[in-house]
């Protein structure tokens, strides 16, 4: 299978055949997440964060939010980004609670605040 090819069948991976690219996960330990699920409760959870990179977030889950459960992000990662009710779904959650979920489209002006503030995080971790 071409590349071109591996790209029409998996859109979101941007990858040539046979490779994987690794996504670096930035550590937010003391980030707090609003988490909406209205299919679920008529009140949000507030739950920790674990880690985040451009797809999505690793966050101790409440043991009611199943995989597929659809779900809306809001949190203050640091100065101009801030993500409200940003559309997610959960992917997976283990026995202990933690789990992660997977960022659903959204506005690009929003997405590029979230790119714009993991680059920085990550000069500064490695300047």
């Amino acid at each position: 299978m071409s590349a071109m090819e591996d790209q029409k069948s998996n859109p979101r991976s941007g990858e040539a055949a046979g490779s994987r690219r690794q996504m670096r996960r930035l550590p937010v330990a003391g980030l707090l997440v609003a988490l909406d699920a209205p299919d679920v409760s008529e009140d949000p959870w507030v739950v920790d964060a674990i880690d985040v990179n451009s797809r999505g977030m690793g966050l101790v889950l409440p043991p009611e939010l199943i995989p597929g459960t659809r779900v809306g992000l809001s949190c203050k990662l640091g100065e101009g980004c801030e993500l409200s009710r940003l559309p997610a779904t959960v992917l997976h959650a283990r026995s202990d609670n933690v789990g992660a979920v997977g960022f659903e489209p959204w506005p690009s002006s929003e997405r590029i605040k979230l790119l714009e503030y993991l680059v920085s995080r990550y000069e500064q971790s490695t300047g």
